[in-house]
């Protein structure tokens, strides 16, 4: 009796616990496959930006904007102090080595008689037009002239570097404009000046026989000129007689330049700077620095070398900017 009454009773808890599928086989089979799987897809990482940096060799500062010119025909400007800096264009890719300001206009020189201007400062250039084919060095402004010199010829223009006028034959390193007077520096301790850039440019006694002389500059009335092996000399009487200074360093010195009442010059592994504003004694700042040149602008000296650009107010602490 017991055995006939277990079987109904368990078929009916089996009936009753199936109940729930209601008949519909469909929804008991959708119920028993796995959900959609959401994949999850990694972004590929953004292209790499190679930036090329160029050797930097001049640099000037006129119209709140400092430009830096180099290798390739490379052209930097900078309008917050040298903090950043945008590339021009040159339209060349001939070295440039100097640059000047003034009459509203930069002007760039370089190898093979490469001139170029701009008026929007340093963003477009125009070629200038010139005989010569020899390299130019340096450049300067003064008194509505630019001024531009080489290791053959002294140049000339007074149409804001749009033509030139060969005017002498001599090989010169740089040359700067003060006091009315062009003064133009190079090999074998040469000196050379001349009131309006034009004939004559006279030859003067530096007392730097068998040194080249890299760098010139002008500041509180004096003339100061860098060069091989250390050699810094000062003239006070717009370059006629010129004495020695005390450089306190032996290695070459490239460029110099005036700003909050020092004189501060660069070169190899060499950073110096003046005592004061009269340029009579100096001391060193830094020896890890090698740059090609230097300029002053809104306080700040801002420094060119090889793909770097620095910057300082002082000469000890120096900012890259620029560079790898």
């Amino acid at each position: 009796m017991k055995n006939g009454l277990l079987f109904p009773i368990i078929f009916a808890f089996i009936f009753s616990s199936c109940s729930d599928f209601s008949g519909n086989e469909d929804a008991v089979e959708a119920s028993l496959k796995p959900g959609p799987v959401t994949r999850t897809t990694t972004p590929p990482p953004p292209p790499t930006t190679t930036t090329t940096y160029y050797d930097m060799d001049g640099i000037t500062f006129g119209n709140n904007t400092f430009v830096a010119v180099g290798d390739k025909g490379a052209v930097l400007t900078s309008s917050d102090n040298g903090s950043s800096w945008d590339n021009g264009t040159s339209g060349t890719t001939k070295q440039l080595n100097e640059i000047a300001y003034g009459d509203s206009t930069f002007v760039a020189v370089g190898d093979d008689g490469t001139n170029l201007y701009s008026s929007d400062n340093g963003a477009t250039w125009s070629s200038g037009t010139t005989t010569e084919t020899s390299d130019y060095d340096g450049v300067a402004n003064g008194d509505n002239v630019f001024a531009a010199v080489g290791n053959t010829n002294i140049i000339r223009s007074t149409d804001n570097g749009s033509t030139w006028s060969t005017i002498t034959s001599f090989n010169v390193k740089d040359v700067t404009f003060g006091n009315s007077t062009f003064i133009a520096c190079g090999a074998d301790g040469a000196i050379k000046t001349s009131d309006d850039g034009d004939n004559p440019w006279l030859s003067r006694t530096s007392g730097a026989s068998g040194i080249t002389l890299h760098g010139i500059t002008f500041g509180n009335n004096l003339f100061l000129s860098v060069g091989a092996s250390g050699k810094l000399i000062k003239s006070s009487d717009n370059g006629t007689s010129w004495g020695n200074v005390n450089s306190t360093v032996s290695t070459t010195l490239n460029s110099i330049a005036y700003g909050n009442n020092i004189f501060l010059a660069v070169g190899s592994n060499t950073v110096i700077a003046s005592t004061d504003n009269t340029g009579s004694a100096f001391g060193i700042k830094a020896t890890t620095y090698t740059f090609e040149d230097v300029t002053f602008g809104n306080g700040v000296f801002v420094a060119v070398g090889y793909k770097i650009i620095y910057t300082s107010t002082d000469g000890v602490s120096w900012t890259q900017v620029y560079g790898e």
